[in-house]
This record gives C-alpha cells, structure tokens and sequence, in this order.
C-alpha cells in the first residue's frame, strides 16, 4: 500500500470513530441522570412544560425533586402582552406598559401538595396586580389579589393545591406596575431522586431507575414489610376544637366516626426506628379526609360515599425514630376503625425487585441500558393512565364540629337522645417532633 493510501486508510478510521457515537455503536451508550429525569418527566407527561422554562438539567431534577421553589426572572414568560422588559444581564425585570399587562409562565408540578405564590414586584399599593394559576386547557383554579410595595419586595399572594400535572400562572400588573420574580415554594414533599441527588452527568443505574419509577407513581407502598405494623385503633385520636363529641352510643366501638358536619382529630405516634414508613387507615372515605403529618406532609383523599371499609394507603415518607403528630379532617360519614404505620425495606434491591413484580423489568445491575429506560418511562406513563390522579380540594368544615366515638345516631336501634358535651380537658399534645429535612437535592452543572 501507498503511503497515501496508507494516510487515506488512517483518516478514515479516524472519522468513523468519531462518527461512531452519533450514528450507531455496537456497544449500548449509557444514560446519564439528565436523560432518565427528562424521560421521567416525559412519563409524567411534563417534559413539554419544563422544557418551556428551560432546557438546563437542572430545570428538569428541580421540577421531579421538589425540594426547592419553582423560581422564575419575571422576563423568562412564555407569553406577555402590554409589558417591557428593563434592567441589565443580572437584574431582569418587567414593567406594564399598558394599562393592564399580562406576562404569563410555564410550571410543571410532580408532586401534589398545597404550594405557595410568591411574587417580588413594587408600584402604587392602591391599584392591586392579580395572579392566577391554571391547569393547560383549564380555567383558572384560584386568582389572588396581590397589593404591592412602594418599594421592591416579596408579597405572598396564597396558597393553591395542585395535583400531578402542567400549570401556567399568569399575572395581570396595572401600569407602572414591575415584577421581578414569581415563585412557587413546594410543600414537605417525597422527592423524586436517586439516592444522594441529582447529577447531570452521572450515569443512570438500574437500581436508580426502580427508585425514581416507585417513587414518581407513589408505589412505594407495594415494597416487602421490614417489620410488623404499628396498629392504632380510631378510638386513639383526640378530637381538636372547635369539635364537640357526642357521647358513644356504643361504648364497645373503637371507631373515630364523623358525624353530618365532619370531625377533626389528631394523634400522636412513637416510631420505634428511622426508616421509609407507610401511614394507611381501614375505614370509610365518605365525604373525604385531609391527612397530615407532622403539620408538614399532607394528603388528600377525595370523597367516596359507596365504597365499603378497606385499607387505604394515605402516604408514604422518610421518618426520624420519635414521636410523630397524625391529623385528619373527616367529612360528614368518615370512618376511621384503624391506623396503620408499617416501615418498609428500602435497600436497592428491593425496588428493583418490586418493580419487577409489578410488570417493569429494568434489567440487570448497573448502567441501565436505553431500551430499559425507555420501557421505564413508558411504564411510568402507562401506569398513570390506567390510574389517574384524583382531584378534589381539601376537606372544609363548619365552625361547630360533631363527631362520636360509636356507632351512627340509629346504628344500633332506637336510642335516647343526649344533648353533646364538652370532653374534659386532655393534657395537652406538645410540639410535634418534625423528621429531619434531607439536604437538599446536589445539582452540577451540565
């Protein structure tokens, strides 16, 4: 051979090796944590609105983590009309120039929960901006009146419940009016994560993937027992004022029953060993439950007034060894005979093999292979169209509750009426002790 054709041979290995990782590689590439949370998000069906906010990795491992504000420089809008954009490269911000100007952002939420809307702006506090916050091809769930400052500053507008899904929120300013950032701060969450966080060019492993996948559809209930429950009986909890208790009609039931107007009550529970717990109840939904632990974590059960009593997974998440508050606002029918806390295995393997029960083979240990992830995420998206969200508010009672621990007025035959009284006072329930908060989720940079 030539030396040319020798030269000629050597460029062209040399090309088709570096052509190799764009067109084609008989060995599998490895998927990196960037790629799995946005496949993740895409089974979520929340790829299109995170995208919008940006295309950073860490827009992505924000929205499925959860444990940081969703926060937005007031010119990074997806639509605006009647506005213009001032200040330098560091210091973006937007002012109506029309009478009344909109500017309006892409959110993408995994998580459910109650979340709070911030927004940093300054113009006359006689004329209120508005901000509202409504699912893609929805109306709006809720509008706020936010009054701002003379002088720049934070104003909370409220708090909205938001399911699993895509949002936009949108905020009307009156002339002169400048907004500089819009926030929405997450509730105590179950984050979406690998364990030790997110890292954009870390790769992707097997066990990561069945962790991620339970954890993005709630399933973490479905892992092995690591010790037998913590059973309490309805009769445990102690009702919260403004409530009044009838008195029992029968004295033998250890149910928590709520009356026509609902019931509110609370409990507090020793959890004799850290570790990922799962809190259920058997009883009744009726007119529906808010739970809540310790006056962090919430879950809402929606209403269900035909379905009899059966177990009912209400949440599950990492908790410290200690003593731990339960609360629940029981619509009008409610029943709560048991409360159930079962700690749970939680090593890698346990995932891997629960997903592998319920129908997802994510492959051997460790890189995950493409065509696993990708059989991941659509069981993602499979698994949340065969069950759906439900959505409803929280439970909302009247100033005066009643609730019984026994049987229904009529359960047990005709009885004589007595008027409600007053429970004698219980020693007081101290604070609650909160679990500690993880560190938050690392991200590098891409």
């Amino acid at each position: 051979m030539t030396r040319l054709g020798k030269t000629a041979g050597l460029l062209g290995v040399v090309v088709a090796t570096a052509l190799l990782p764009l067109y084609g590689d008989s060995r599998p590439s490895a998927v990196s944590h960037a790629e799995w949370a946005r496949l993740l998000l895409r089974g979520l069906d929340l790829l299109e609105p995170a995208t919008r906010v940006g295309g950073q990795a860490s827009i992505a491992f924000a929205a499925l983590s959860g444990r940081d504000s969703i926060s937005l420089r007031s010119d990074r809008y997806v639509k605006g009309t009647g506005v213009e954009a001032l200040g330098g490269p560091t210091d973006r911000r937007v002012r109506a120039s029309a009478v009344v100007g909109e500017v309006s952002y892409a959110l993408a939420v995994a998580r459910p929960g109650e979340y709070r809307l911030r927004l940093r702006l300054h113009g006359d506090p006689g004329t209120p901006a508005e901000a509202e916050v409504a699912a893609i091809g929805e109306g709006p769930k809720r509008t706020f009146s936010v009054v701002p400052g003379a002088m720049p500053g934070w104003v909370d507008a409220g708090a909205i419940r938001l399911t699993t899904g895509a949002y936009t929120a949108s905020v009307l300013l009156p002339q002169g009016t400048e907004l500089e950032w819009i926030e929405l701060a997450p509730p105590c969450v179950n984050p979406i994560e690998p364990r030790g966080g997110w890292k954009a060019t870390a790769v992707a492993t097997t066990d990561e993937v069945a962790l991620t996948v339970l954890k993005a559809l709630d399933l973490e209930t479905e892992l092995p027992p690591a010790a037998s429950p913590i059973e309490l009986l309805g009769s445990t909890f102690q009702m919260e004022e403004p409530s009044v208790v009838a008195i029992p009609v029968g004295i033998d039931d250890t149910a928590l029953r709520a009356g026509p107007r609902g019931a509110k009550a609370v409990l507090r529970a020793e959890l004799p060993e850290a570790g990922l717990y799962t809190l259920s109840f058997f009883g009744t939904r009726g007119g529906g439950q808010t739970w809540g632990a310790d006056r962090c974590r919430r879950a809402v059960l929606c209403p269900d007034l035909v379905a009899p009593a059966q177990w009912t997974t209400v949440l599950s998440g990492e908790f410290s060894a200690g003593p731990h508050t339960f609360s629940v606002v029981m619509g009008a029918g409610a029943i709560v005979e048991r409360l159930r806390l079962e700690r749970k295995k939680d090593s890698a393997a346990d995932y891997v093999a629960t997903v592998r029960r319920l129908g997802l083979e994510p492959g051997p240990e460790g890189p995950v292979a493409r065509e696993r992830a990708d059989d991941a995420w659509r069981f993602v998206r499979d698994r949340r169209a065969q069950s759906p969200e439900q959505v409803c508010g929280e439970v909302v009672l009247p100033d005066t509750l009643v609730a019984s621990a026994g049987p229904a007025p009529g359960a047990a035959g005709p009885g004589i009426g007595v008027p409600p009284v007053v429970p004698p006072a219980e020693p007081p329930i101290g604070p609650p002790v909160l679990p500690p908060i993880p560190p938050a989720s690392p991200i590098l940079p891409q």
